[in-house]
This record gives structure tokens, C-alpha cells and sequence, in this order.
């Protein structure tokens, strides 16, 4: 599947429900806020073995909803995530080249 597709699948799920009516700038923003601290809070407070012992499936169930939230924002700005995600790492790979990024966790400014 290609993401177009899963994004499609998304559009359609929310668009059944009538739900875009309610989708408004600052609603996704502060859904995507919310989605990403329920990621977090499955680790929060937790020593390494606790986080070791984190639901994969609680995990994945988190990320799609960050994924969903990123998909409404793309479609209200008309980004196609598939292009920008590209842009995105050319840029990154302009900024951390191997031979200079490689094995380093500096910033771009640093290297």
C-alpha cells in the first residue's frame, strides 16, 4: 500500500463520521500535542526495564494515532507527506553529511 492509499483510508474514515466539520487548525494541533503525549506517558516515570517491558502494541496503537493527526494537518495545508518527507530528508542529508554526521550526535551547527 502506498501511503497516499493509507491516507485516503483516513480521509475516508473521518469524512464517514462527518468529523472534518470539527477539525479545525488549532483542534489538530492540540490533538497532535495530546497523541504525542500519550507516547510519552507509556514511558514516563519508567526505569529501563519497565520501558523494556512496554506493550508493542500500545506503542503502535499511540503512533498510528500521532500518524492520523500528522495526515489531517497534511491534508488541511495540502501537503503531500510522501514529497515533503523526501524534501525533507535531502535537506537533512545536506546538513548531516556520513562523513562528518557519522557516529556523532551534534547538531548540524556543530559538526
Amino acid at each position: 500500500m502506498h501511503l497516499s492509499e493509507l491516507e485516503q483510508e483516513i480521509m475516508t474514515f473521518r469524512d464517514q463520521r462527518n468529523w472534518k466539520q470539527f477539525h479545525t487548525l488549532k483542534d489538530l494541533l492540540i490533538g497532535l500535542n495530546i497523541e504525542v503525549a500519550e507516547l510519552g506517558e507509556l514511558f514516563l516515570w519508567k526505569n529501563e526495564a519497565e520501558v523494556a517491558a512496554v506493550e508493542k502494541e500500545a506503542i503502535a496503537d499511540e503512533l498510528a494515532d500521532v500518524f492520523v493527526f500528522v495526515s489531517y494537518l497534511a491534508a488541511h495545508f495540502e501537503i503531500d507527506l510522501t514529497q515533503a518527507v523526501r524534501q525533507k530528508l535531502a535537506k537533512n542529508q545536506r546538513k548531516y553529511p556520513v562523513d562528518k554526521s557519522y557516529n556523532s550526535n551534534k547538531k548540524y551547527t556543530q559538526i
